[in-house]
């Protein structure tokens, strides 16, 4: 970001200094026009000078004023069109900047928070299982401890947002990953009575991926696709080659949908729905899949639910994205 806001000066100043070179460049020309009159006005007082003589001062008026169109107007308007352009680059490198800062102070603020709350949890977990199931106090510890939790994925995911991704890739089947991420939320689905059903292709879904962050991905979408559901109903996970040499994870829910409106904001940081969250969790997953060359597409309807298919490239791909980068 720094190393952008030193180039982004650099642009500044050089339009700053062609538009001093062009005011240079129209005193030139004004002192050209400023000897010609002085040369008109001579040859009139000197006697009326011959016809060649007016031809020729006429030519050389034309040829100053044709050359200043040329040279200065159109040259201005240029300018004029890069300082234009320049500030609004400079409200959008602003923005950035203000992302940039805001992301750095989110993952410090997430970091010191994380120490005590991880301390909360676990000691949370200790009473509870010292604690007679059958005890109405369980009902206060349970709440505290489903809150704490929310706190932890808001957490997690701001340090998520801070980072910078640089995969560690090793081949890998999908669908493994898939029923770890299931297997790691199913506290979460039981609560929600979600059952998720994943149904995979004949054919081995392999990619060259770094698990642990597609892992984060998945998670990320199958706890919005549980959220998004009502109680009781299922989710479906289908796996399969896509175009090229890549393969495809879709996620399906029944829920409400979204909107077309707010559909393209959704992976925006900071956006969301929801009363609870920061809305960080789908541009994480965003950011992660981009740095694996990737893609999410997002289908969804008012009324008829919400399909996230996430695209990564198969081995062959994935080494000829990184050759290319």
């Amino acid at each position: 970001m720094l190393h952008a806001g030193g180039e982004a000066r650099a642009l500044v100043e050089a339009v700053r200094s062609e538009e001093s070179t062009l005011e240079e460049k129209r005193e030139v020309f004004d002192r050209a026009a400023t000897h010609l009159e002085s040369l008109e006005v001579a040859m009139a007082t000197g006697g009326c000078p011959s016809e060649k003589g007016r031809q020729a001062l006429a030519c050389l008026r034309a040829a100053i004023c044709e050359a200043r169109a040329l040279c200065l107007d159109r040259w201005a308007s240029q300018i004029e069109s890069w300082t234009s352009a320049l500030e609004a680059l400079g409200v959008q490198f602003g923005s950035l900047v203000d992302l940039a800062t805001l992301g750095e102070l989110s993952a410090s603020v997430a970091h010191e928070i994380r120490n005590p709350l991880c301390g909360i949890l676990l000691s949370l977990e200790v009473m509870q299982t010292k604690m007679d199931p059958e005890d109405s106090r369980n009902i206060l510890l349970n709440n505290l401890h489903r809150e704490a939790l929310k706190m932890e994925r808001v957490v997690n995911n701001l340090l998520h947002f801070a980072r910078r991704y640089q995969p560690r890739p090793v081949v890998c089947e999908l669908g493994d990953v898939v029923l770890r991420t299931i297997d790691s939320i199913k506290t979460h689905l039981k609560k929600r009575q979600i059952e998720v059903r994943v149904r995979r292709s004949a054919i081995r879904c392999e990619a060259e991926v770094d698990p642990e962050l597609v892992q984060q991905v998945f998670r990320n979408i199958l706890l919005n696709s549980a959220d998004a559901c009502p109680k009781g109903s299922r989710l479906e996970v289908d796996l399969g080659p896509a175009d090229g040499q890549a393969v495809a994870v879709a996620f399906s829910d029944c829920g409400e949908g979204i909107e077309e409106g707010r559909l393209a904001r959704i992976f925006d940081p900071f956006f969301t729905s929801k009363s609870s969250g920061v809305g960080l969790g789908l541009s994480v997953s965003k950011k992660i899949v981009d740095a694996h060359h990737g893609r999410i597409d997002v289908e969804s309807k008012p009324g008829l639910g919400t399909r996230f298919t996430v695209v990564l490239p198969s081995k062959a791909e994935y080494q000829l994205e990184k050759a290319a980068a």
